[in-house]
């Protein structure tokens, strides 16, 4: 029973950063009706801005030397005699690095978002009126074009960067069983939920969201109320860029980062699937199943079989529900 406790926990905290992806692929299709297949590659690239800004502009030779390690004479008093685990030492040790986590994000944020402006204006914009099928092969083109850039810019070598929240350890129990997290692990989940939660609140209560969900529907009558259609297209881009960027900075804390971390998007695209393209409830519950579903399986049968469980799962609800889990049915009528 503790085991499985702890491993659905860590399916939880899994799911939250599928949610956080995957609400960026929602948002560029519910906006465009696009299924953009380099959503993966706009998180690689994120993950490489967070990099870059935290790591490679503090090592620079004109760089502050506290920007590298902000360590006041208080910290080091403090952190002197501390165990190597002890909770009040990784918090320290990540106040150390504020200023670089900061500006990381910063930078990510900022950069990425220039990148998904600057991929609508100069590749999706021309085809508006045109086929959507021309516009999703060209996110498919996209992805040749982002992973080589990645590696000409940064090189193909895994790098590490510093972790988002204070990584302490953290034990508590729950119906009697002792189970132990990473507070950096617990902390990416709260990020992921909290932006997750407000993205879908603006979509629903604020103009900008009434905008994307009009376009949505009928580009032609949102045009007709006086809805700037490119505006709304920019404005996801933009959004499912910044997302992205977050979610790169976290992933890359976890797993480091290398050209390969634009793969992921692929399972999240099966979790899209499996939620239903235009449903943010749906893609939110299919991230928590599939994530759960990921680490019992990584529990009893290994980390190859984990890697193959979102697809399975896509399959079997697309065989039953072909729209998704809460997907909008269309249908046409001859």
């Amino acid at each position: 029973m503790g085991q499985l406790l702890q491993y659905g926990i860590n399916g939880l905290m899994a799911g939250a950063i599928y949610a956080l992806i995957a609400v960026g692929i929602v948002s560029v299709f519910k906006a465009t009706r696009v299924v953009n297949f380099a959503h993966g590659y706009l998180i690689m690239f994120g993950a490489y801005f967070y990099f870059t800004f935290a790591v490679l502009v503090p090592q620079a030779a004109w760089a502050p030397e506290w920007l590298q390690s902000w360590r006041p004479d208080w910290m080091i008093e403090m952190r002197e005699g501390l165990p190597m685990f002890s909770p009040l030492a990784a918090v320290l040790d990540w106040l150390a690095n504020g200023p670089r986590i900061l500006l990381g994000l910063a930078g990510a944020l900022i950069c990425n978002a220039l990148l998904g402006l600057l991929i609508e204006r100069t590749l999706m914009r021309p085809l508006m009126g045109q086929s959507v099928f021309a516009m999703i092969m060209l996110t498919v083109g996209l992805i040749s074009i982002l992973s080589g850039s990645a590696q000409l810019i940064w090189t193909s070598d895994a790098e590490f960067v510093p972790a988002l929240a204070p990584n302490t350890p953290i034990r508590f129990e729950l119906f009697g069983q002792m189970i132990f997290l990473f507070g950096a692990d617990l902390a990416n989940m709260v990020i992921a939920l909290v932006i997750f939660a407000a993205i879908v609140a603006m979509v629903r209560y604020t103009k900008s969201g009434v905008a994307i969900r009009a376009t949505a529907e009928d580009q032609s009558t949102a045009y007709s109320m006086g809805i700037s259609v490119p505006k709304v297209f920019s404005r996801a881009w933009v959004l499912a860029s910044t997302t992205g960027a977050i979610a790169g900075a976290i992933l890359a804390t976890r797993n480091g980062i290398s050209p390969a971390l634009g793969l992921f998007g692929f399972s999240v695209l099966a979790i899209v699937l499996m939620g239903g393209l235009d449903s943010y409830l749906g893609v939110f519950l299919a991230a928590m199943i599939v994530g759960v579903l990921e680490a019992l399986a990584q529990w009893q049968l290994g980390g190859e079989w984990a890697e193959i469980v979102p697809y399975v799962a896509v399959l079997l609800v697309i065989l039953i529900r072909p729209h998704g889990l809460f997907g909008t049915r269309e249908i046409e009528r001859i």
